[in-house]
């Protein structure tokens, strides 16, 4: 099995590139990993691809890319994830993580005994990779998301857990629950607090920082601050996006154009 290679660009304290991917559609994800995103996450929770065949497609679609493909799961659910595992994924993000116990039950449902309690039967993970069952536990990437208020107060906890990874930051759930009057304002000293925190609990546990961003220059700031897996697009959000700056830039209304006869 060839070591994670975003393991490796952690290691050497590189930012990984990340692309979220809502759409269920193994073309649309065929494309975006052939432009040479270090990361695809297929988002389970928020996404349309939460079905196991939707998802299997979409990993399918990202075979033969050099892009990592993670899941981010739709809850701290052991069989939902081991089964993304089982399919090929090679990261995992966890929602709704809130204490410490959480978190073990998460990450240890990603590992095999003696580490964890992953059941074994990775019938298309062991046909992609040699020697699966025996280097999975030390390549599959685990992070869990910091986005209430309970998992913010206990992110000491969360971050020392064995064997985690990592901590992905999910900034509008978090500004929510936390009662910010504007929901994910990055320039806040509320966030930037937020951010300093974040950031110095996962520097001391020796575990990499992760951000949910929607934005270019937001991913470029963070990546500056020292996050390591930044999210710089979303497949739905590009769409609409660039249908408007097309539809926008020929005109809503062509009624005018062209000659008359």
């Amino acid at each position: 099995m060839k070591v994670n290679r975003i393991k490796t660009l952690w290691k050497e304290e590189k930012t990984a590139t990340n692309a979220w991917i809502t759409i269920p559609n193994t073309w649309t994800a065929e494309l975006i990993a052939k432009q040479g995103f270090d990361v695809m996450t297929i988002d389970a929770q928020h996404g349309h691809a939460k079905d196991y065949e939707s998802v299997l497609g979409i990993l399918q679609g990202v075979k033969g890319s050099e892009t990592v493909p993670f899941v981010r799961i739709p809850w701290n659910e052991p069989s939902y994830a081991m089964s993304m595992l089982d399919a090929g994924a090679l990261g995992i993000i966890c929602p709704m993580i809130n204490t410490r116990e959480d978190t073990e039950n998460f990450v240890k449902a990603c590992r095999f005994p003696s580490d964890g309690y992953r059941s074994f039967g990775p019938i298309r993970a062991a046909e992609l990779h040699e020697n699966y069952f025996k280097e999975a536990n030390d390549n599959i990437i685990t992070m869990a998301m910091i986005e209430t208020p309970a998992a913010y107060e206990n992110m000491e906890d969360i971050a020392a857990t064995p064997t985690l990874d990592g901590l992905f930051l999910g900034p509008w759930d978090l500004s929510i629950s936390m009662g910010h009057k504007n929901v994910a304002d990055f320039e806040s000293e509320e966030m930037k607090t937020v951010f300093d925190k974040f950031l110095n609990v996962c520097a001391k546990n020796s575990i990499t920082a992760g951000v949910h961003c929607t934005t270019d220059e937001d991913a470029k700031m963070f990546s500056e601050m020292g996050f390591r897996l930044v999210t710089i697009y979303n497949d739905s959000n590009a769409i609409t996006s660039k249908a408007a700056e097309s539809l926008n830039a020929f005109g809503r209304s062509i009624d005018n154009i062209g000659p008359k006869y």
